[in-house]
């Protein structure tokens, strides 16, 4: 690297506060997007940091107490300090530059950001660990925390084996490989084992007053991410696509940036606190990622001999006094959550060992084809994501990235002759072939459809991609609306207090748009069907544990299995399947009334729209603290098209945080989405600016405008 940290550089901004940073190496580019980060999410930056290390009591009081606890707890401060002296020298000087751009801004700030005069204080200075802080938080997002280990081992302790592995499926009804090829069906359950069950769910009493079993659909994070190679466009160009689907937050959770070094051109998108772009586009590839359900943490039982240290963590609460935490360590890593069958357990997650975090992923910006980039991506040890990839030669790509225990090599898949490459947080045959990478995969469901959108037979281009991407049909409900067709079919008379529930099953149109009426309702009686059945068949669990949680995410197989099987399946009081469902659709129609607000819903069920129920939500992490600002903090709410099983995968307060479709070497005809702005300062015209264009799928340029400033870092004097 020529140049370093000392060279000229120089930050351009145009009228949507996209940053252009200019300089003679990438090393001088790191410290040129600390500052311009600094300047526009100072108070993100701050709170991520915060969020890290278990520190947000110290501003928002006793509410975020347990919070800082777990956090404490892991250790994180710890293994991002250790993670820090470890990085390669090139990692270390990005760091490093990075840190001083964001200091050399906080030391000349005219005025902090508002959101400090409610905290209270000025922030600290950054430091390099901070960005390896952040990159844990990251990795502690988008993996686990040995949950569904601590499920499996309940259930084995429990339940017969045969209803384990029937209730823990490797596949779903809807699988396809990273090709797009749909896998070979599952094979239909054991009609013995159904016929158990149906005994054990009529004989089983559950406690009515109980909390949820199911906790499955409990991690808001995942997303879309495909490429087409040069056989599926008109001219021989790869194109990528990528969603990715997490918290709607204001301002966004995701920066925008440019970077211009000798030799490169990197467009896309970053984590505040961390040097890395995460997808982009460049001359030589497009790249994006995806949440992978990484097998990378365990719970290890621990002896009555087993030697620990102990530590004492000091947590500052506001409006409170400070609240010391007691760790134990042992060999393995932090005992920590309860105990499990009665032993006290270690997290032995990845992530916090040696070796098991660096900035890696900030080399795919350099990658010149797709094998550079997998073997970028392979080497690096950051969150666990699947990476998706595009290049000039109009060639795709996946593989993934992370650090795995046991992982003797990481699986990929180049140019397949299809010319696709998708993944939607499922698992396919192609994780499956690398032991001890990933498990608890989510369902298929988005993917297959991507797969169905993209076989038209014609020649794709970036528009194309970027449909897809806004497609809300959800016909994975169209099971559940023909059960309660065959169930009303079946039950003869319909009470008329079910009448207005009926019509609103036949007035759904198939989609999650956002006018749709009926999907509300369809949504409540899966997740009520799902709960009373798994809740009488998982009682034992609870018994033996009263805190279990089924966390199986990709758990349709079953559900539709137990909700068609002959004998039926009806946990008591119910003694018919048409009973038992239409009991389930009046509870849950008495739900979407008091979900739809006694203001505003309207006199029918039938007549509640997906998107009265369904909205934005994008909140600032001070509007709770500041009701009467709210209305300036928070992003406009809006209804919210998608659910979580369509393509446009989104909740209240979750959805699309980003959407990039981008061809290598073509970034002109690029898009890209953000849910918000760049501006972190909710009085700047860039703090919701490209809300709207988000919201209504309007195609906005990848590439930045004409500049309307520029700064020179290196006499730190703005030239207007």
């Amino acid at each position: 690297m020529s140049g370093g940290v000392d060279g000229e550089v120089r930050v351009s901004t145009d009228g949507k506060g996209v940053p252009t940073v200019h300089g003679p190496d990438r090393v001088a580019v790191a410290r040129g997007l600390g500052w311009v980060t600094a300047r526009d999410r100072l108070f993100q930056l701050d709170l991520f940091r915060r969020r890290a290390t278990g520190r947000l009591a110290e501003v928002f009081g006793p509410g975020l107490l347990a919070h800082d606890t777990a956090q404490r707890t892991l250790g994180i401060r710890i293994a991002a300090e250790r993670a820090l002296r470890d990085l390669p020298p090139g990692q270390r000087a990005l760091v490093e530059a990075y840190t001083r751009g964001v200091n050399e801004r906080l030391a000349t700030l005219p005025d902090l950001p508002v959101e400090f005069a409610v905290t209270g204080g000025a922030p600290e200075p950054w430091h390099p660990g901070d960005c390896t802080a952040v990159a844990l938080l990251l990795a502690q997002m988008l993996g686990g925390d040995g949950a569904e280990h601590r499920m499996r081992a309940v259930m084995e302790a429990a339940l017969p084996a045969g209803v384990v592995s029937f209730l823990l499926p490797e596949q779903g009804p809807y699988d396809v490989g990273i090709d797009g090829r749909p896998a070979p069906p599952p094979q239909p359950p054991d009609p013995a084992l159904l016929a158990t069950l149906a005994g054990i769910a009529r004989d089983t009493r559950p406690d009515p007053g109980a909390a949820p079993v199911v906790g499955a659909d409990e991690s808001p994070f995942g997303s879309n991410a495909w490429a087409v190679s040069g056989r599926r466009t008109a001219d021989g160009r790869a194109v990528l696509a990528n969603d990715m689907h997490l918290p709607l937050t204001a301002p966004p959770l995701l920066y925008r940036v440019s970077l211009r070094y000798p030799g490169h051109e990197v467009d896309g998108l970053v984590v505040p606190g961390v040097p890395a772009v995460i997808a982009g586009s460049t001359g030589r590839i497009a790249w994006g990622a995806t949440r992978l359900t990484a097998d990378n943490a365990r719970l290890v039982p621990l002896g009555d001999d087993e030697p620990l240290t102990v530590r004492t963590e000091r947590i500052e609460v506001r409006g409170g006094e400070p609240v010391e935490v007691r760790v134990q360590e042992s060999r393995f890593g932090p005992v920590y959550g309860p105990a499990l069958l009665g032993r006290p357990v270690a997290l032995r997650w990845r992530p916090l060992e040696p070796g098991g975090l660096d900035l890696g992923l900030a080399d795919l910006a350099e990658a010149g084809t797709a094998e550079e980039a997998c073997d970028v991506a392979n080497r690096a040890a950051g969150p666990p994501l699947n990476i998706v990839v595009a290049d000039a030669h109009g060639r795709v790509a996946w593989t993934v990235t992370g650090s795995f225990p046991g992982a003797a090599r990481l699986p990929r898949l180049v140019d397949p002759p299809g010319g696709l490459v998708v993944v939607a947080n499922n698992l396919t045959p192609q994780h499956a072939a690398a032991a001890h990478v990933a498990a608890n995969g989510f369902s298929a469901c988005r993917a297959r459809r991507i797969v169905t959108l993209l076989e038209t037979g014609a020649p794709l281009a970036e528009a194309d991609l970027a449909a897809v991407q806004l497609d809300t049909d959800a016909g994975f409900f169209a099971f559940y609306r023909d059960l309660v067709r065959a169930a009303a079919g079946d039950a003869g008379d319909t009470p008329p207090a079910l009448r207005d529930a009926l019509d609103a099953v036949e007035a759904w149109d198939g989609t999650a748009g956002a006018g749709a009426r009926g999907l509300g309702l369809l949504i409540l009686l899966r997740e009520n069907l799902r709960e009373s059945l798994f809740a009488a068949l998982l009682q034992p669990c609870r018994a033996l544990d009263p805190r279990f949680r089924y966390t199986w995410f990709d758990h349709e197989l079953p559900l539709r299995a137990l909700l068609r099987s002959e004998p039926a399946v009806v946990p008591a009081p119910y003694r018919t399947r048409a009973r038992f469902v239409l009991g389930q659709l009046e509870l849950s129609a008495a739900m979407l009334r008091v979900a739809a607000g006694p203001a505003t819903a309207p006199a029918r069920v039938a007549d509640v729209t997906w998107g009265a129920l369904n909205r934005t939500g994008a909140r600032h992490p001070l509007s709770p603290l500041l009701p009467d600002l709210a209305a300036m903090l928070d992003l406009p709410d809006a209804a919210l098209p998608g659910c979580a099983e369509s393509v446009h995968a989104a909740h209240t307060g979750f959805g699309p945080a980003m959407r990039l479709v981008a061809s290598p070497g073509r970034p002109g005809d690029a898009i890209l989405h953000l849910p918000g702005g760049q501006s972190g300062d909710p009085r700047h015209p860039n703090y919701a600016d490209q809300f709207d264009d988000w919201l209504r799928g309007r195609p906005a340029p990848l590439l930045p405008g004409e500049p309307r400033d520029d700064v020179v870092l290196a006499h730190l004097q703005e030239a207007r």
